[in-house]
């Protein structure tokens, strides 16, 4: 008997000790308090955790914006107070991102095609710009915040049932950047500090920073921040630089009159940011006319 009780009394402590670190998710949410701004102590931990933030165990104002952000995502009712039924979503979401994370990047491809067939657009498995306005564009039409970022609630208004992962576009502008060459990386990041800069006929050219850049000004700046440019280029002779011919991660298309590139799969063009001001765009242009070229090695 001395034996049955300690074993007893042993378990009874292994299952506390889990339901203060949030391991028993399914329990410890039905037996979490209600929690508002002011709040402190392990439950504030464990909610700032489930929302991603740093669990510092203050309920403050930056855990208040996150709370109703996730409220508004899951169509609860945003008033920043986590009871019982934020608590029963917060676990389910907590569950469908460790369930996500399992999954491949091809499962995850797959969702991205799901969704842009769903809205109508190319299904390419890739969540770029154009999927980005497609997706803020639906949920305006059906009420939800635009904010791009594809959950819950987005996943029902398409009419998609059972367990998706929580889409959003990445930040690298295109696919992501996880095992891309270093060089690769460089190139997307420096697309994307100017991405929304505005055209300027001869912009870029006489610097590489410059406060608005053209078709070929823009590649320049763009190749220069890869590490394979040394001074601005005009589209003329981007013709005859570098490599013939597609590269792996990077092609140029150029002529006299315009020139654009392509990186990762992704198009950056000035001529897209007449439409929502980006030179990054999810669809292909035709290339008849153009010389094709590419950075040695890329």
């Amino acid at each position: 008997m001395t034996f049955l009780r300690f074993n007893i009394r042993a378990l009874l402590v292994l299952a506390c000790a889990l339901l203060a670190c949030g391991a028993l998710p399914g329990v410890a949410a039905a037996e979490r308090p209600t929690l508002e701004r002011g709040d402190r102590g392990a439950s504030v931990k464990v909610l700032q955790r489930w929302l991603g933030l740093k669990a510092d165990g203050v309920f403050g104002a930056g855990t208040l914006r996150a709370v109703k952000r996730f409220q508004r995502r899951h169509d609860l009712k945003a008033d920043g107070i986590v009871g019982p039924g934020t608590w029963r979503v917060l676990r389910r979401a907590r569950a469908a991102r460790r369930s996500a994370s399992s999954r491949s990047t091809t499962s995850r491809g797959s969702s991205v095609r799901l969704l842009q067939r769903k809205l109508g657009i190319t299904a390419d498995g890739v969540f770029g710009p154009g999927t980005l306005r497609a997706v803020k564009a639906f949920q305006r039409r059906n009420g939800l915040t635009a904010d791009g970022v594809v959950g819950p609630a987005t996943w029902r208004a398409l009419g998609v049932r059972g367990n998706r992962p929580v889409l959003k576009r990445g930040r690298s502008g295109g696919r992501r950047s996880g095992g891309l060459p270093i060089r690769v990386r460089r190139a997307i990041n420096a697309a994307n500090r100017i991405h929304h800069k505005p055209y300027r006929y001869g912009g870029g050219h006489g610097s590489f920073n410059d406060s608005a850049y053209d078709c070929s000004g823009s590649i320049s700046y763009v190749l220069h921040g890869a590490g394979v440019l040394n001074s601005p280029l005009d589209s003329t002779r981007f013709m005859s630089w570098g490599s013939a011919g597609k590269g792996r991660w990077i092609t140029i298309y150029t002529k006299p009159s315009h020139a654009f590139m392509v990186i990762n799969g992704r198009r950056y063009d000035t001529s897209d940011r007449q439409h929502d001001g980006s030179r990054w765009d999810d669809d292909m242009r035709s290339t008849a006319g153009y010389t094709v070229r590419h950075p040695p090695g890329l």
